[in-house]
């Protein structure tokens, strides 16, 4: 985040002094991440053609979420997919972006934050006990790895159930679809 940068539409504008978050569940990548960024002879980083010139290093913790409950709030919009049923042997295709309001969104936000619990080994058995807060919805141009197209979400505050070890990797490694875009991540 550049606060002091000039703002463009549609874009996350980058210049001046400012933060860069990278998060994982994966303490492993996150200590090698910081290693290779404390390095003397990395001190510019290319992040998508922008130089950012690296000052200093800190790796933040995740809270224990030791009582099993989590309020989380995201610092950029969450993106959730509709799919379509597939056919036998076909694959599932998204059909329209939801949104907080859709009342399909809660089932589809609790389905993927226990699939990347289970991901990150830990048990899914994460519930969505409310949304408390949805920000304005916001819609991007995507593209990588061959697909583009427009990403639709809105930042929200959510209330969550689970194990600690489910609720602090989704703090670290973010809520809904495409965080590895920038999507869905977790206000510290």
């Amino acid at each position: 985040m550049f606060p002091s940068a000039r703002r463009v539409r549609g874009k996350y504008a980058a210049g001046g002094t400012g933060y860069l978050e990278f998060g994982s569940p994966l303490p492993e990548f996150v200590q090698a991440l910081a290693l290779d960024f404390m390095s003397p002879a990395r001190s510019v980083l290319d992040w998508g053609g922008v130089a950012v010139q690296v000052g200093s290093v800190t790796v933040q913790q995740p809270p224990s979420f030791a009582i099993g409950r989590a309020r989380l709030r995201t610092a950029n919009p969450v993106h959730l997919s509709a799919y379509r049923q597939p056919e036998p042997g076909g694959e599932q295709t998204p059909v329209r972006a939801l949104l907080p309001e859709d009342p399909a969104y809660p089932v589809a936000l609790e389905r993927n934050l226990n699939r990347r619990a289970e991901t990150f080994g830990h048990s899914p058995d994460v519930t969505v006990e409310g949304i408390t807060w949805v920000g304005v919805r916001r819609s991007f141009r995507v593209t990588g790895q061959g697909h583009s197209g427009h990403r639709t979400g809105t930042p929200v505050e959510v209330e969550l159930s689970g194990s600690a070890g489910a609720l602090s990797a989704l703090w670290s490694a973010g809520l809904g679809q495409q965080t590895g875009a920038g999507f869905g991540w977790v206000t510290a």
